[in-house]
């Protein structure tokens, strides 16, 4: 009985072993390209959303979105800070949102 008992828990730790190498997550390098032409804004407000949207989108991607209303913007500029982890400061939302609704009113 002494050896079956030994022989269980030697098969137990093996096997806790197996699950923590197998559960060690990974970590690699990513990069992000933006695609080009189009990767930077110009015209009407470019700084602003060079500064903090470019970074993650290019310029021809924000400017083919459909026309949004400035609450709707700022419900889209509040998720990319909160959920995706947008580095801007939440007192620029303001800002950038305004420079969103100037460049459709403009056509850009």
């Amino acid at each position: 009985m002494k050896y079956k008992t030994i022989a269980l828990l030697a098969g137990a730790a093996l096997s806790l072993t197996a699950i923590a190498v197998a559960a060690t997550p990974v970590f690699k390098s990513e990069s992000v390209k933006i695609p080009v032409p189009g990767a930077y804004f110009h015209g009407t407000d470019a700084a602003i959303l060079n500064q903090n949207c470019a970074y993650c989108h290019s310029a021809n991607f924000v400017n083919d979105q459909p026309t949004l209303s400035p609450a709707t913007w700022t419900a889209e500029v509040t998720k990319m800070q909160k959920a995706f982890g947008a580095p801007y400061d939440t007192a620029k939302i303001p800002a950038i949102v305004d420079a969103l609704v100037a460049r459709q009113k403009a056509g850009n």
